[in-house]
């Protein structure tokens, strides 16, 4: 082949190239300018949590001055997403139309929580993780561990409540869910023995020997404790002892 072939070849590319890049540019121009005149934001609506106002949501996420059009704000989300709001652990921003976005809030994964003297709260999950720590307080029933305060707490670190009562802890509340007794508050004594608290009734484990058995003989025995209030003995439960006591509360009776 002739170096001028050659030559020509390699023009032709370069001029094949030069035409699809400005080709490129000018679409992503008209593309540009279509989204800004025809997705104005019109519609916003916010779902998947009740701890912040709608409108709070839509000032936190359309924080800027092009966060008004529809494309923007969905592929702003995408690029440079949010998510350092107290107890929202993400945000989504979907468009329903060319006028319409929707923004979801996935809330943190939450099972407990601990009072700090400092008047703060712990909150932590199902593994024992912190996964926030506030001075608001959020009432919707999760549950209370007291009797044990958290050392130097870390979002995303295992409570620091000591290594017995971590272990005791998360091995309970494993149980617990399995079984569906998720109790209102756990209270920890100055021994480290545990006590479950529900609405009429409390469950005294003591400490985490026969933890399984424990439960096990709880759920037998609480179909009969119905309209009840006092509490189940079990702490001093063993293999050579199975005796359990119901201790009514003398104020109920």
């Amino acid at each position: 082949m002739s170096r001028k072939k050659k030559k020509k070849r390699r023009g032709n590319f370069i001029l094949a190239l030069i035409e699809f890049i400005l080709g490129l540019v000018i679409l992503v121009v008209l593309l540009g300018v279509g989204a800004y005149f025809l997705c104005p934001v019109k519609s916003v609506s916010v779902e998947g949590t009740d701890l912040y106002s709608a409108e709070e949501i839509q000032n936190y996420i359309l924080d800027d001055e092009y966060s008004h059009n529809a494309v923007y704000a969905f592929i702003k989300n995408k690029l440079f997403p949010k998510g350092d709001a107290e107890f929202i652990d993400s945000f989504d921003v979907k468009m329903n139309g060319l006028n319409a976005i929707t923004i979801v809030c996935n809330e943190k994964k939450i099972l407990g929580y601990l009072p700090q003297e400092d008047g703060s709260y712990v909150y932590f999950n199902y593994s024992g993780k912190v996964v926030e720590i506030s001075q608001t307080f959020v009432d919707r029933g999760y549950m209370k561990v007291e009797g044990v305060s958290c050392d130097e707490p870390e979002i995303g670190s295992k409570l620091s409540i000591g290594e017995e009562q971590i272990g005791y802890l998360t091995s309970l509340i494993k149980i617990l869910h399995k079984n569906d007794l998720m109790p209102n508050v756990v209270s920890y004594d100055e021994n480290g023995r545990i006590t479950l608290i529900y609405d009429t009734y409390n469950i005294a484990l003591g400490s985490s020997v026969y933890l399984e058995e424990k439960i096990d003989r709880a759920l037998r025995i609480l179909p009969q404790l119905d309209g009840l209030h006092g509490t189940l003995h079990l702490e001093n439960y063993s293999n050579a002892s199975t005796d359990i006591v119901f201790e009514k509360d003398s104020e109920a009776e």
